[in-house]
């Protein structure tokens, strides 16, 4: 039996520190006999965290491998740079939901209607008065609105100073009628035409005739009109007025001569209409005569606004404006500034979150705005 010490082998556990290469020596005058114990290998301790994932190795220019830290990913960065492209997208929507609920365009007064009581004959009448801060904004025939293929409404005057005031109507009919008129010595043309004593003329149409455009004028009372020719030349800033036509209720014969052969003959629409009674703020009576029978009542529509309804409108249409002119502003800055946003955000340091959320916020713009779309026009804005 060999009593000779043999010393227990070292095991290295995942707390025991690590050596390599080192010699053990007992200071104070004793020394260790024995070999060096030397330790290789690798050795990982447990329980350190592994910071490869917050790192990116690169190569430098002297060929070593670096550890560079990686950038953070900042929400309060995308959020900005996703929520401000995002408001300057959605708020347009809500000033225009803002301003059609104002709804200033929709509303031209108190509407009521107005019964005219039959007189004698077909004669219809009442009294109509209104004060001075009261005006009338509107005004429609009911009672056999279409009639003969002829359309009767209200002929207003218009009277424009600080606001708009019909300060007279008249009752009117529409016709469109064919004139005929047929060719006589050289280019010249003539055809008969009659008006009645409430008749007067409000246009006339041609033939479509190259490089020409015609146009009736008549004089107050419809006593006369003239046609006048309109000229253009390839570099003309204005064009060239002639009067080619002309018309007087006293030989009753339209006369045309524009110096070009037109066939034959040719037919001229002309537009009249004829005035079967009216209403002035003056007088303050309303009246209405056509020579039918309509019964004991003859019913007309009219709009009553009053000078302090039409100012607020007007406020309320100069508000829409400036808020339609707002959002005109910011549907253009809205992709602009997210451009801004995503150049800045992937250039500067530390601002890659930024730049995401504004990318995501342009990319989301076609999909606002088709939705806006829809939004608008269900709204009927």
């Amino acid at each position: 039996m060999n009593d000779e010490y043999e010393p227990e082998s070292s095991v290295m556990t995942d707390e025991a520190p690590l050596f390599s290469g080192s010699t053990t020596t007992l200071t104070g005058g004793g020394t260790l006999s024995g070999s060096t114990t030397t330790l290789t290998g690798e050795s990982s301790l447990s329980g350190s965290p592994d910071a490869s994932a917050e790192y990116n190795y690169v190569t430098g220019p002297d060929g070593q491998m670096y550890a560079v830290k990686k950038e953070p990913f900042v929400w309060k960065k995308f959020f900005i740079g996703l929520g401000v492209p995002l408001f300057l997208m959605i708020l347009p929507l809500i000033l225009m939901m803002i301003a059609d609920s104002m709804d200033p365009w929709d509303y031209d007064g108190e509407s009521q209607t107005v019964s005219l009581e039959k007189g004698e004959g077909t004669d219809y009448s009442t009294d109509f008065v209104l004060t001075d801060d009261e005006y009338l904004s509107n005004c429609r025939i009911t009672e056999d609105f279409d009639r003969n293929d002829n359309r009767y409404y209200c002929h207003e005057d218009w009277h424009h100073s600080d606001w708009d005031e019909i300060l007279s109507v008249s009752f009117v009919v529409e016709s469109h009628d064919e004139h005929l008129l047929v060719r006589g010595n050289g280019t010249a043309y003539s055809g008969a035409f009659t008006l009645s004593s409430n008749e007067s003329v409000e246009w006339c149409e041609m033939p479509w005739w190259e490089d020409s455009w015609y146009d009736c004028q008549s004089s107050v009372g419809a006593e006369s009109f003239t046609i006048i020719k309109e000229t253009w030349g390839e570099y003309d800033d204005y064009p060239t007025r002639e009067q080619v036509g002309h018309w007087n209720a006293n030989d009753s014969i339209l006369h045309f001569d524009d110096g070009d052969d037109h066939g034959s003959d040719f037919e001229l629409q002309i537009k009249t209409f004829a005035t079967f009674g009216g209403w002035s703020k003056e007088t303050g009576v309303m009246h209405f005569d056509d020579g039918d029978d309509y019964g004991s009542n003859f019913d007309i529509d009219v709009r009553i606004e009053t000078k302090e309804e039409q100012e607020d409108r007007d406020r309320q249409e100069d508000t829409a404006a400036i808020f339609g002119g707002i959002s005109s502003l910011m549907c253009m800055a809205a992709p602009l500034v997210s451009i801004g946003m995503i150049i800045y955000g992937f250039a500067a340091s530390g601002g890659k979150a930024m730049g995401i959320g504004a990318t995501v916020a342009i990319v989301s713009y076609p999909v606002i705005g088709f939705f806006g779309c829809i939004a608008v026009l269900s709204g009927g804005f």
